[in-house]
């Protein structure tokens, strides 16, 4: 109870502490932010005030311009009457109320009289403004700047504009520009609406220049701002298009609001809240020393009580262990029974490979020999006594004859199946791109007769058996090309890929492929999925790929898709010296080998 009450009074400590920071932390901003609004105001009171000098100077030149064209006491008004009246202006003109000219002085000229039509003065008084000051426009050497009066006459409204270099002002402006109070480094522009400069106290900002770079244009799009280091505000002229600008740099500007000054209230803040901090932790740590205290004493109650039960483990694992080294006896026993059984297996082995090489020799002779005489006496029966045979007996000849040479393939393909390990050439460095290609000379015939396109890749050199690879590859090219989908010709591609020590070639072709259930049987002995007379062949070739393959460390896998196409994945290894010795027969079973299940690629 007494913790509960505790730890109640520390969160509530806490919390009245935070909101205390957060509620001088919210006044410290908002004094802060404050002051600096009012050191902005106070800059633009004093724009304000510059501007309402410069205007009220303009307002009084307005007045005397009208009181001399209504002395003259003729009906009308003359361009002589306007060049006494033109002073040293560029020239002075008298337009009616819809800006039509009705005289002029000298110096207007047509370009004086085309500009009036976009003039900014004639448009401000035409929306009512007593006068008006217009920007620089292109006029002689200088410029020419338009100054507009509004004049009521017993004709109606006119306008009499006066156009006037805007150097003659300039010295003048710049002068009152300079009365302006501000801090060191502080600069004040005139400028018309189109970023001209009329008067300046920067040097480098002469009357003429004209306000074009990236952060100039920027303060002509806002009222006020910072840009490049430096606070800047504006204030538009009345009746004109003119603008009064200042620029200061932002630290001396704002200097009595910020650097240390603006630091110093947060870092008395921040020290405030350090120590509220602190106490609240040592306050935490407190309640936490107690609890682990407490803790620990339960702790210590659970070692106690697992040590006890840690004993009595021990003593079962005491025995569990004399049971083990019982069971150990009996295993050491059953591996010598495995290794008698192993030794037998081996001795199997050895009799087995001696009978396949037995069966080799009297495939190689005395099997062969008579296939050899029954279609050598064929052939001269159906040379000498052709005219004799019926139809029908020409036709049992000549299937006597190829069921022979069927005999005879498949003797020498089972010959050629048994020596893969009997009689395997040692192992050398094979070029498998060169092996390839006399595979393609080899088979240059039916590839042209099918139409076939082969496109083989980057093949490396391996340790391997050169016959052995040959008789591989020449398989499985010559399976792509036989097995082809009506009125789609062969399209074989033959691809490598090493990886620490492994190569792995890929045969693709988009023949008639077959179901993917088919992709073990394929590869037995004899095994075939369509009939001889669809597609001929003995059933062996694909067993003796598998064979090549195992003996040089690897093995071969399919994958098919009926109509699409089929892939063989061949891989073996790449520096093996000497062939693997496989058990006869091997290859025919229905399950993967282990081997097959680690290299074969997914």
């Amino acid at each position: 109870m007494r913790r509960r009450y505790a730890i109640i009074g520390l969160v509530a400590g806490s919390s009245i502490v935070l909101a205390l920071l957060a509620v001088f932390a919210i006044e410290l901003a908002n004094t802060q932010a404050n002051s600096r609004g009012d050191v902005e105001t106070q800059a633009h009171q004093r724009g304000t005030l510059a501007a309402g000098l410069i205007d009220s100077v303009f307002q009084a030149v307005s007045v005397p311009n009208a009181q001399v064209l209504q002395s003259d006491g003729a009906p009308t008004v003359s361009d002589a009457n306007m060049n006494r009246n033109r002073g040293a202006n560029a020239y002075i003109a008298l337009l009616d109320g819809s800006g039509r000219v009705l005289a002029h002085s000298s110096g207007f000229t047509a370009q004086a009289r085309s500009d009036l039509t976009s003039s900014r003065a004639v448009g401000l008084i035409q929306n009512g403004h007593p006068w008006a000051l217009g920007n620089v426009r292109p006029y002689g050497e200088h410029g020419v700047v338009d100054f507009a009066s509004a004049l009521r006459t017993r004709s109606g409204a006119r306008i009499l504009v006066t156009g006037f270099s805007p150097s003659s002002l300039s010295g003048f402006i710049t002068a009152e520009l300079v009365k302006i109070p501000g801090v060191r480094g502080a600069h004040h522009f005139l400028l018309d609406g189109n970023g001209v400069v009329l008067a300046s106290t920067n040097p480098a900002r002469p009357p003429g220049y004209v306000f074009h770079t990236p952060a100039q244009l920027d303060v002509l799009s806002h009222r006020s701002g910072e840009v490049s280091g430096h606070y800047f505000d504006q204030v538009t002229l009345a009746n004109t298009t003119w603008r009064l600008v200042f620029s200061a740099p932002e630290g001396p500007f704002f200097a009595t609001v910020s650097g240390l000054r603006h630091w110093v209230p947060w870092l008395i803040f921040l020290a405030f809240a350090i120590v509220a901090a602190a106490a609240i932790l040592l306050g935490r740590r407190v309640l936490r020393s107690n609890d682990q205290v407490r803790e620990a004493n339960a702790q210590l109650a659970v070692v106690n009580a697992q040590l006890a039960s840690a004993n009595s483990l021990l003593a079962e694992a005491n025995a569990a262990l004399e049971e083990s080294n019982a069971r150990l006896v009996d295993v050491n026993g059953e591996l010598a029974v495995t290794n008698a059984v192993l030794e037998d297996r081996a001795r199997e082995l050895t009799r087995s490979n001696f009978d396949l090489q037995q069966f080799a020799s009297i495939a190689s002779h005395d099997l062969q020999e008579p296939l050899r005489k029954v279609r050598t006496f064929t052939d001269r029966l159906k040379d000498t006594d052709a005219d004799q045979l019926s139809e029908q007996g020409a036709e049992y000849l000549s299937r006597v004859n190829a069921a022979a040479a069927r005999m005879q393939a498949l003797i020498e393909d089972l010959l050629r199946y048994a020596r893969v390990s009997s009689e395997g050439r040692e192992f050398t460095q094979v070029d498998l791109g060169a092996v390839t290609a006399q595979v393609l000379e080899d088979l240059e015939v039916q590839i042209s007769r099918s139409g076939a396109v082969i496109h083989v890749g980057e093949l490396p050199t391996i340790n391997a058996d050169a016959s052995q690879m040959r008789q591989l590859m020449q398989n499985l090219i010559s399976n792509a090309l036989k097995f082809q989908r009506e009125n789609a010709p062969p399209k074989v591609e033959i691809e490598s890929k090493l990886d620490h020590g492994w190569l792995t070639i890929e045969v693709r072709d988009n023949g008639i492929g077959f179901e993917p259930e088919y992709s073990r049987r394929i590869f037995r002995v004899f095994e075939r999925l369509h009939g001889r007379n669809t597609y001929p062949g003995t059933g062996i070739g694909l067993a003796l790929c598998r064979r090549i393959a195992e003996r040089h460390g690897g093995t071969v896998t399919a994958y098919g898709v009926p109509d699409e196409g089929s892939t063989f994945t061949i891989t073996v290894q790449t520096q093996r010296t000497e062939a693997v010795l496989a058990a006869p027969g091997a290859q025919t079973r229905d399950s993967t080998s282990e081997r097959e299940q680690s290299y074969a690629p997914a």
